[in-house]
């Protein structure tokens, strides 16, 4: 889907998915507009007239073919017009618990399981890396 710009804020989500071990997944950006070959948390657009909860569970599924099973909305994080994007989006984070096999869609070419302690190791997307940071404070 391509996005116009507008005098007006985006919306989207990003989930925190979380493995055994405690690592958040993120995924690596391909053939996009925006961010492309960059990091980012599993999320995307929440469309007119979807509520926010559709578009999580939604989002998890068509970009990596897991169930969301059960959210926690956690915080916001604004990403506001830049030298990266001319875009402003808000962006509604949650904790996810979701199941199934990773099977990424064409949005993406990689991903990593990550810990605080690899997040300068990956170019992180849309102010994720922000998130990334407030939600293991909060595990702290």
């Amino acid at each position: 889907m391509e996005i116009r710009k507008s005098n007006r804020p985006y919306l989207a989500v990003r989930a925190i998915i979380s493995n055994d071990s405690g690592r958040v997944l993120i995924l690596k950006r391909a053939g996009t507009k925006h961010g492309n070959g960059k990091w980012c948390l599993p999320g995307g657009n929440v469309e007119y007239g979807q509520s926010v909860q559709e578009a999580v569970k939604m989002e998890i599924k068509q970009e990596v073919s897991f169930t969301c099973t059960d959210f926690f909305f956690l915080f916001l994080v604004e990403n506001l017009p830049s030298e990266e994007s001319d875009l402003h989006y808000v962006n509604l984070i949650y904790e996810c618990i979701a199941e199934g096999s990773l099977n990424l869609n064409y949005e993406s070419s990689d991903y990593a399981w990550i810990g605080p302690e690899d997040l300068n190791d990956f170019d992180i997307a849309f102010r994720n890396d922000i998130a990334l940071k407030m939600y293991w404070e909060s595990q702290k």
